[in-house]
C-alpha cells in the first residue's frame, strides 16, 4: 500500500467520529451518575418526611362554626 495522506496522517472523518463517540459516552456517564444521585437523594428525603409525619400527632378535626343569622327587623 502506497503512503498517502489518509493512511499517513489518519482520516479527519475517523478522528471526528472517535471524538464524538468519546464525548457521547462521557456525557451518558455523567447523566447516569446525576440521575442516580438524584434518585438516591429523593429516596432519602422521602424517608425523612415519612418519619417526621409518623412522629407528629394527627391533626385535630376542625369543627364547623355556626353562623349567626341576623334577625330580620320586625
Amino acid at each position: 500500500m502506497a503512503p498517502n495522506k489518509d493512511n499517513l496522517f489518519g482520516s479527519k472523518k475517523e478522528a471526528s467520529l472517535a471524538k464524538s463517540s468519546q464525548l457521547d459516552s462521557t456525557v451518558k456517564e455523567i447523566l447516569a451518575s446525576e440521575q442516580m444521585n438524584r434518585e438516591r437523594k429523593t429516596a432519602r428525603l422521602r424517608e425523612l418526611r415519612l418519619e417526621k409525619e409518623a412522629l407528629q400527632p394527627p391533626p385535630e378535626p376542625k369543627t364547623k362554626t355556626k353562623r349567626k343569622t341576623a334577625k330580620a327587623p320586625e
